[in-house]
């Protein structure tokens, strides 16, 4: 290669070099992709006791693997995703939801879908406590559509509580007697209303999440 020829190969690669980087990460308004959170936060500490409000993100069917952080001006928040399901493991602060961004390392043309998950405050376990399990369920079913204001209407009433990540699950009576948990979509669900003399719901191990449908 002549002189020259390397002389106008360099000029370009320092050209290249001198252009601003592309952005890639895909920004969202935190209100969008945490929707009711700020309702959820909002309802007194002592109608919230039982449940809990999670959110779960995904491309399409799989967990987001990206990072997620939550921007505000020049300062970034790192947000954990559990790797299993893309569940976020630190809800942004009501700081962050009013004035902040959730930046995402995908494409700006990926669309990351969010799934929203109400569960007991209790976590799941092996032995659950049926009558706290019940009582989550009842407490959820008013400050889930107390939160949602005038989309209550067309929120569904929450009637059963599924445990994901078992195959199976057994009630256990106050009286001693034992039986099978129906399963929904393959999936162990407890309707409180079906077992009203319910103590201990039992599994193999402990599920993945308690799901309030």
């Amino acid at each position: 290669m002549s002189h020259a020829s390397r002389r106008t190969l360099l000029v370009g690669v320092l050209a290249l070099a001198a252009l601003p980087a592309a952005a890639s990460d895909k920004l969202v308004d935190p209100k969008k992709l945490f929707r009711y959170l700020e309702e959820y936060s909002k309802l007194p500490a002592a109608e919230r006791s039982r449940f809990r409000i999670n959110y779960y993100l995904h491309v399409g069917p799989q967990a987001l693997t990206a990072p997620v952080w939550i921007v505000e001006g020049a300062k970034r928040t790192a947000v954990p995703l559990r790797p299993a399901d893309g569940r976020v493991e630190r809800l942004p602060s009501a700081a962050q939801l009013a004035n902040g961004k959730v930046q995402v390392g995908v494409d700006e043309g990926t669309k990351v879908g969010v799934t929203i998950g109400i569960e007991t405050i209790a976590p799941p376990a092996a032995e659950m406590d049926a009558r706290e399990v019940a009582s989550a369920l009842a407490q959820a079913s008013v400050g889930v559509k107390k939160a949602a204001g005038i989309m209550a209407m067309a929120m569904p009433k929450l009637t059963q509580v599924s445990f994901p990540g078992v195959a199976s699950g057994e009630v256990i009576m106050t009286d001693g007697k034992r039986a099978p948990l129906p399963l929904l979509k393959g999936v162990p669900s407890f309707t409180p209303g079906d077992f009203p003399n319910a103590r201990i719901l039992k599994f193999p191990k402990a599920p993945l999440k308690t799901d309030m449908g």
